[in-house]
């Protein structure tokens, strides 16, 4: 048997002509302008899973606290080699803040297609991604100042998970250098105070989509509120009790 040739023949660039730089409009108001087509090869990006969990007898979010280095996010990480998504996200989630977290059932608007065969009715509340964001890392160079990469992009998938009411964290659970993280239960405004970034995003998103869900399914706890403000993507979001924070 002889080997595969090795040769891989260069893709010739097409040089476009200059187009004006306007910065486009947000695909909707929970997300950032879409981005432009393009290609990654492996050596370009890494794929990562987060979880915003959330305990619903209390609505409380668990965040975590870094403790050496002050700050405060939701459980996220790389996915390993032959690891799913959705393994991942619960990987870290018990890793980062200690909490068995299981995925919980939303009423989230996905653009993924349903099963084939199943009724609109039977699809209504799904697992799906809720987010993804992408992080860019800056170049790295060598300790002599040479270049050695330009650096990376990094895609993280998020997804929303849920503790029941008498969950307890354990401790030890993440990586030595993970030893230090603190989880904490706190509300949608005082998680929204703590994180910071991207996370901020996906967070507010996140829990839109928890009390759409919750009031759906639970009418008669739901506020007497007038729906004075317009839909936006046909996500009855406006007509929320929820605090919404601008970003």
């Amino acid at each position: 048997m002889t080997a595969p040739d090795s040769h891989v023949p260069q893709i010739a660039s097409q040089r476009a002509p200059p187009r004006p730089r306007v910065r486009p409009p947000p695909l909707t108001k929970y997300s950032t302008p879409g981005v432009e087509d393009c290609a990654w090869s492996s050596l370009d990006f890494m794929l990562g899973a987060g979880m915003v969990i959330i305990q619903q007898h209390t609505h409380k979010i668990v965040v975590v606290f870094e403790t050496r280095e002050g700050y405060w996010f939701f459980p996220r990480g790389r996915k390993d080699i032959g690891e799913s998504l959705e393994k991942a996200a619960l990987r870290e989630a018990y890793e980062e803040s200690g909490y068995r977290a299981q995925f919980l059932p939303l009423m989230n608007p996905t653009r993924q297609p349903p099963v084939p065969g199943a009724s609109e009715q039977s699809m209504i509340l799904n697992t799906e991604p809720i987010y993804m964001t992408i992080t860019a890392s800056q170049p790295s160079r060598t300790r002599a100042g040479q270049l050695r990469d330009l650096g990376r992009e990094y895609l993280t998938t998020w997804y929303v998970g849920q503790i029941p009411e008498d969950a307890v964290a354990e401790t030890g659970t993440g990586m030595p250098d993970e030893q230090n993280y603190q989880s904490h239960l706190l509300s949608f405004e005082e998680a929204f105070e703590k994180v910071w970034g991207s996370e901020r995003r996906a967070l507010r998103y996140a829990w839109q989509v928890y009390c759409w869900t919750y009031q759906h399914f639970h009418p008669q706890d739901a506020t007497q509120q007038s729906s004075q403000s317009e839909a936006t993507d046909q996500i009855p979001f406006e007509s929320l009790e929820v605090s919404e924070p601008a970003i």
